[in-house]
């Protein structure tokens, strides 16, 4: 195995070297290792030292060659379907994903990327419900709440009538459509959709909070219709 001793010290400066966010040369010495020595765990780190400098293909190949010969390595799946998402293929990127939540269900990381992997699929319900999903872990996600905000005003029609064909009466129809019309400013009908919603699924605590905020929001439109 590659932790035998005659490999230590090439790994402990590689390791250092990484420390130290000299990726370059930690990618020289393990890029070195895996050509006389081919290991997944090798391949695992020198495909996260080639991440982390954006080399995206480079580190593709890496995670890959890790996962023909360990294929439980869940974090070179997750990696690779990172790489695979920042390349736009995202079919593939989410069968990686989809295998990294197999091999290590409940992974936060794992859920973000598979539920921007679905909408940059065009897959908008999918997408919604697993960051939705994620928010309930992490509600002050800025970086989720700002993919479901321009997701959702970018596509909010098209997710409209695909849910009006597909899923009009689902809970989770119904929020997406709720917050679809709360992004475009259609707050009554917001409102009736989050409340359709809570009919369906009382189980969901985070509907009570949606239904205060357009209620606020409906209150403040109305006052600002008043005054003008």
């Amino acid at each position: 195995m590659w932790q035998q001793p005659v490999l230590a010290p090439e790994l402990a400066a590689a390791h250092k070297a990484e420390l130290a966010g000299d990726f370059s040369t930690a990618e020289a010495i393990y890029g070195r290792l895996v050509a006389t020595r081919p290991d997944p765990v090798l391949y695992q780190r020198l495909g996260l030292v080639r991440h982390m400098q954006n080399k995206f293909d480079a580190a593709a190949e890496s995670f890959t060659a890790a996962i023909k010969l360990d294929a439980s390595l869940w974090t070179s799946h997750l990696f690779l379907g990172i790489d695979l998402y920042r390349l736009n293929r995202f079919d593939e990127a989410e069968n990686q994903l989809e295998s990294s939540d197999r091999v290590h269900p409940g992974e936060q990381e794992t859920a973000f990327w598979l539920g921007a992997t679905a909408l940059a699929r065009h897959d908008f319900l999918n997408g919604f419900i697993r960051l939705e999903t994620f928010l309930q872990r992490d509600p002050k996600n800025a970086e989720v709440l700002r993919m479901l905000a321009e997701a959702y005003a970018d596509h909010g029609t098209a997710l409209l009538n695909e849910l009006g064909n597909r899923y009009p009466n689902s809970p989770a129809g119904l929020i997406v459509q709720a917050k679809a019309l709360e992004f475009e400013g259609a707050y009554a009908a917001a409102l009736d959709m989050y409340r359709s919603a809570l009919a369906l699924d009382p189980g969901r605590p985070e509907l009570n909070d949606s239904i205060s905020r357009v209620q606020v929001l409906l209150k403040q439109t109305a006052q600002s219709s008043t005054k003008n």
